[in-house]
């Protein structure tokens, strides 16, 4: 009995220890995992203060990380061809994923500086544009002579050419013609994914040596741009796209965009063909 008893003693402090060993492994874990944290913040904190130090220019970066999607697009060429038959007033043709158009009447006395204005109409009219009601006016990526509307999809919009409305703008105000891009068949792939935020995506730019000394950082946006294709499909990504303007060099006052993977950091180099974008842009 009093055997019994003992072997019932020590399963008790057996118990008693490993319970505390436990709670003792779960603070210091916690206790680890808070250093490693705060380590990580300061050593984000100390390289925003290099970036200043550098005379690279920017407004306080978010620092709440987000989720989002993988998107993936179907390639529906024969549609969008046989859709082009409804477009009136202009000589039209489809090739590589693209809409090229010519008026036969140019759109006479549009507002350089608000250019949507007149130009809402025009997206909005489907015997002169596919799918208008999908894109949004974008100022920021638009220029003198060219306006741009992007496609919204999903949780975001696309910042690439394939999913884009840029229309030709003259000094003088006429819109002669368009380029457009539509994705079609747009769906999420997965779960959402946690990204990346604001300022990490700079400091990103920076450890890659993107942003030279004496860099204005203009605007940042998050967006999809094109990741990879497939036979019939592309794969989107959301991506944080930076607009810098330097005050030296070969690209001295010109915007040039950047792109930095949201999910992970990295550098893309974009499908698109608005790298640069000139003339007066704004801060978001």
């Amino acid at each position: 009995m009093d055997f019994r008893r003992i072997e019932w003693l020590f399963l008790v402090a057996f118990i008693a220890i490993d319970i505390f060993l436990f709670a003792a492994f779960q603070r210091d874990a916690t206790g680890q995992s808070d250093t490693a944290s705060g380590r990580s913040a300061d050593t984000d904190t100390t390289i925003v203060k290099e970036m200043r130090a550098d005379n690279i220019t920017f407004k306080s970066p978010s620092k709440k990380s987000g989720e989002g999607y993988y998107i993936s697009t179907k390639d529906n060429a024969a549609q969008i061809k046989a859709s082009l038959t409804s477009l009136t007033d202009q000589t039209v043709r489809y090739d590589d994923g693209l809409i090229t158009s010519t008026f036969k009447t140019p759109i006479d006395n549009v507002d350089t500086q608000h250019p949507n204005r007149t130009l809402a109409d025009v997206v909005s009219n489907t015997s002169l544009i596919l799918n208008g009601d999908d894109y949004r006016y974008n100022q920021n990526l638009s220029s003198r002579n060219t306006v741009v509307y992007t496609q919204r999809v999903t949780d975001g919009q696309i910042y690439s050419r394939y999913g884009q409305l840029r229309f030709s703008l003259t000094n003088d105000g006429t819109i002669t013609g368009y380029t457009q891009g539509y994705l079609s068949d747009v769906t999420t792939l997965r779960e959402k994914t946690g990204m990346i935020s604001e300022r990490k995506a700079l400091i990103s730019l920076y450890q890659y040596n993107q942003l030279q000394n004496n860099t204005k950082i203009m605007w940042t946006k998050l967006a999809y741009t094109r990741y990879f294709t497939l036979k019939n499909s592309s794969v989107y990504i959301p991506t944080w796209v930076i607009a810098v303007k330097t005050s030296s060099g070969n690209n001295a006052g010109i915007v040039q965009l950047k792109h930095v993977n949201a999910f992970t950091g990295t550098i893309l180099t974009s499908d698109s063909n608005v790298k640069t974008v000139s003339g007066t842009t704004t801060t978001n």
